[in-house]
């Protein structure tokens, strides 16, 4: 009974060892490097046999992050994460995950130098405020999870009104914000938050007497007709509104030797657009700083509004009854407090009277009788000369009076020019009824003479037939 036995047992020893061998094989395929490192660094023989110490070794992850700052209501924002072991090399192609305020927006995959851009859409930013930001790491296989904090802050979205043709200090409303328009026309709102909001605008908060400058509403780019409207509000926008610009303005006059001619001599002045609207009369009653000169318009041309400049051209200028411009050939674009100097056909005229029987300068008041009747006098100086300044031209008369008998002259003047009045004084009158009484006393004495020699002879015929 013993020999058997005695005779089995090396080939137990080697069945045992296979198995023991086999054992050792697969523990190694079921744990890996891990176990290994594991069985390595165990401090004693012990630990390194025992199940609880051949678990996997997790590395502890921290997560870095890059918030941009500046960031405005109603735009994507993009926040950049990279993961890596704490003090150590990055992790590549593990998902982050992006909360916003407690709330998950987004989750993305680490590309392969461990960043990762997670992108919150402006629709989860719908406040100008300061909102918390998590990114968060789950985990994974010899990886300790992780998570990373931040405060993003979302400044308030800026909503501009553009005029056309630009203009400064029109008021507008939106919400609770006003604004006036700066030198470039634009004025600046700030909206903290998304939503719908009444837009209201003021284009003349000055009403004073002493305004200069006018404003209308002509229309909004994007096909809106009236000054007030409702806006949606995303996000940062621009709203172009058309207007219509006037100017207080003045008119001078100048003659041809470019010197300033009395504008109280003007009886009417009409100035024109030629589109048949905002044709200006001025006249005695009615002055230049009285009514509004339209400088400009907002047209749209293609997808954009432009401004159209108005031109004004003289069509009358009436003084005494005669035109002193040509019919459109000045022109004007009206400015805030501009001038506009109208040249007029003025002339002078001087008069030199003269005596019609000796030529010698005779003085006196000479009367000028413009063409609409109006009459003017100016003293004649002793070398008969007066000179009339500022006449239209046209068809004038001219009389002297005080010191003679003046018919009316008529003369037509159309340049500068000099005219002789010739005037019957009253010496003249006498010299010529002195003539006259000479002639005729002569004639009687003569009449009277050859009535007596006819008598005689008559008498003396008489006596001669008896």
């Amino acid at each position: 009974m013993y020999e058997p036995s005695a005779s089995k047992s090396p080939r137990r020893r080697v069945l045992s060892l296979t198995a023991a061998l086999s054992l050792l094989w697969a523990v190694g395929m079921a744990f890996g490097p891990a176990a290994a490192a594991a069985f390595s660094a165990a401090p004693s023989p012990v630990a390194a046999t025992s199940k609880t110490n051949a678990a996997v070794v997790v590395l502890p992850t921290e997560i870095t992050l890059e918030v941009p700052t500046g960031s405005v209501l109603g735009n994507d924002v993009t926040i950049k994460a990279q993961l890596r072991t704490r003090g150590g090399p990055i992790v590549a192609d593990e998902r982050l995950a992006l909360l916003l305020d407690g709330s998950q927006v987004r989750s993305d995959k680490a590309d392969a130098a461990g960043n990762v851009s997670l992108v919150i859409p402006a629709k989860s930013l719908t406040e100008a405020r300061s909102y918390a930001v998590l990114v968060t790491f789950g985990g994974a296989h010899g990886l300790a999870p992780s998570s990373a904090t931040a405060a993003l802050t979302i400044l308030a979205a800026a909503i501009q009104i553009r005029t056309v043709p630009p203009l400064p200090n029109l008021r507008f409303t939106l919400g609770t914000e006003t604004a006036l328009t700066g030198p470039d026309g634009v004025a600046a709102l700030p909206v903290p938050k998304t939503g719908a909001y009444q837009l209201t605008s003021d284009l003349n908060p000055d009403t004073s007497a002493t305004a200069t400058v006018k404003a209308s509403f002509v229309r909004w780019l994007d096909n809106v007709y009236t000054a007030n409207r409702t806006i949606d509000v995303t996000g940062p926008a621009t709203f172009v509104m058309g207007v219509r610009v006037a100017y207080r303005a003045s008119v001078q006059y100048v003659g041809l030797d470019n010197q300033p001619v009395d504008p109280t001599l003007v009886n009417q002045a009409r100035f024109s657009t030629g589109t048949g609207s905002d044709d200006i009369v001025l006249n005695s009653q009615v002055g230049a700083k009285d009514v509004w000169w339209t400088a400009a318009s907002a047209v749209r041309f293609g997808t954009q509004l432009s401004a159209s400049n108005t031109q004004y051209r003289a069509l009358s200028v009436n003084i005494h009854g005669a035109e002193v411009v040509n019919r459109g050939q000045q022109a004007w674009t009206p400015t805030e407090n501009g001038v506009w100097t109208i040249q007029v056909l003025l002339y002078s005229m001087t008069v030199q009277t003269r005596d019609a029987i000796f030529g010698t300068p005779v003085s006196g008041q000479l009367k000028l009788s413009y063409p609409d009747g109006l009459a003017v006098e100016q003293k004649v100086d002793s070398s008969g000369k007066v000179t009339f300044e500022n006449l239209p031209r046209g068809q004038y008369q001219l009389a002297l009076g005080s010191v003679a008998y003046s018919p009316p002259a008529p003369v037509a003047l159309s340049k500068v020019q000099e005219s002789t009045l010739r005037v019957i004084t009253y010496m003249d009158v006498a010299l010529v009824v002195g003539t006259l009484i000479l002639i005729m006393t002569l004639a009687i004495a003569r009449w009277v003479i050859l009535s007596r020699r006819m008598r005689r002879k008559a008498i003396s015929r008489v006596r001669v037939a008896a």
